[in-house]
């Protein structure tokens, strides 16, 4: 929006009414980041005699007792196959974001 000292027409004192707008589209690329997602399962026990322990269970996963979530499998699956990018070049690419991933643990959830 202009300023509003030149949204007042100067010439007849009025103030100046929108007749149409453009618009700028711009394409742009924000890189990919990694999520830690948490989930917390509370336990619930008899408060007086402590037994009976419940607690809810955990979602399924792609990985039995794996740290990958699916859209980590995917992306590594489809950076190797689809992209043909190498294992050690995936590990470079989330070292530099911060993730240490070894090509062993890569080329397991390949697997």
């Amino acid at each position: 929006m202009p300023p509003a000292s030149e949204r007042h027409c100067a010439t007849c004192d009025r103030a100046k009414v929108c007749i149409g707008a453009d618009t700028t589209e711009e394409l742009d690329y924000v890189s990919a980041s990694f999520v830690i997602r948490e989930y917390v399962r509370p336990k619930y026990a008899c408060a007086r005699c402590q037994r009976g322990v419940v607690q809810a269970v955990l979602p399924a996963r792609p990985i039995e007792k794996g740290r990958p979530g699916s859209g980590l499998l995917a992306h590594v699956v489809s950076a190797k196959y689809a992209d043909h990018l190498p294992l050690y070049r995936l590990e470079q690419i989330f070292a530099r974001h911060g993730v240490p991933v070894t090509r062993r643990s890569l080329s397991e959830w390949n697997g």
